[in-house]
């Protein structure tokens, strides 16, 4: 029964990875860096729920083979090791997000003028000058 809890909590997760996996993919030619640094992240956080499904999976069978002392050495040990790959696999999506993009214009130096310039207005004659007909 356990087995199959820890499996249904793992479902949802898994799914999304893999959607995160197939459009960041997809995105790579458009985004470049960023899409992939999202890609490897997605893979990073896949691999650390399949790893965390495995070690719910089989808890049961670690603690009635090794007692509540080695599983707790064993609890301390994996939970490092997962906090680990889930802060990577978050590190590189963040990073994912906030990298620049392929083609990306560099912002403008200075004031730049937003229109081409007006052609001079012609002035009129002062009062008196005015050209003859």
């Amino acid at each position: 029964m356990s087995i199959a809890i820890a499996l249904l909590y793992l479902v949802p997760t898994v799914i999304v990875l893999v959607v995160g996996i197939v459009l960041t993919a997809r995105a790579r030619g458009s985004h470049g860096r960023g899409a992939t640094l999202g890609l490897v992240g997605c893979v990073v956080l896949l691999v650390a729920a399949l790893l965390q499904g495995a070690y719910q999976a089989f808890l049961d069978s670690l603690v009635q083979s090794g007692g509540y002392r080695m599983m707790a050495t064993l609890a301390m040990i994996s939970g490092l090791v997962f906090m680990v790959i889930n802060v990577a696999g978050l590190g590189l999506l963040i990073s994912g997000v906030v990298a620049r993009r392929n083609g990306a214009q560099q912002p403008a130096q200075g004031w730049q003028q937003p229109y081409p310039p007006q052609p001079p207005y012609s002035q009129q004659p002062p009062p008196g000058q005015w050209p003859s007909r």
